[in-house]
Order: C-alpha cells, then sequence, then structure tokens
C-alpha cells in the first residue's frame, strides 16, 4: 500500500470529518475513499499487509482437522 503525506490544512479538515468521504478533484471527478481513523495510530502501527502469503493461506485451507459433519450430526443425535 502507498503512503501520501498531504498538507497540514487538508490534514486538519480530513481530522474533522466523523464518517466516511469520497475526495473529489477541483473538477467533480472522484478520486478515492477516505474513512477516518478514530485513534489516528502511527503508520508503522498499522499491519498494511496480509499475515500470510496467498500460497499459505491455500496451504492452510487444504489441511483438514476437523470432523465429518454426518459424524457431528450423529454425535448430537441429530441424524
Amino acid at each position: 500500500m502507498q503512503e501520501v503525506t498531504i498538507e497540514a490544512g487538508l490534514s486538519e479538515k480530513l481530522g474533522q470529518l466523523t464518517g466516511q468521504a469520497v475526495l473529489c478533484d477541483s473538477d467533480g471527478r472522484a478520486l478515492g475513499f477516505f474513512s477516518p481513523m478514530r485513534d489516528r495510530p502511527l503508520v508503522k502501527d498499522l499491519q498494511l499487509e496480509p499475515p500470510w502469503s496467498i500460497e499459505e493461506s491455500k496451504a492452510m485451507c487444504k489441511e483438514r482437522t476437523g470432523k465429518p459433519l454426518a459424524e457431528i450430526l450423529n454425535r448430537l443425535g441429530i441424524q
């Protein structure tokens, strides 16, 4: 994710927002969305990257650690 530093005046305006906003240029074209943060953490403290790679996520999905549905329903006396 890219980080963009803005000037103090715009920072003050955005800091006063209480909800989401669409940022527009002077021609009225949408540039993107802004969603304010309550506590305004430092960027270095944010987790901006996913904790696992796509390959790690796929590997976790392949690992079967649960019980078959039929076994669970049978144990609960539903089946």
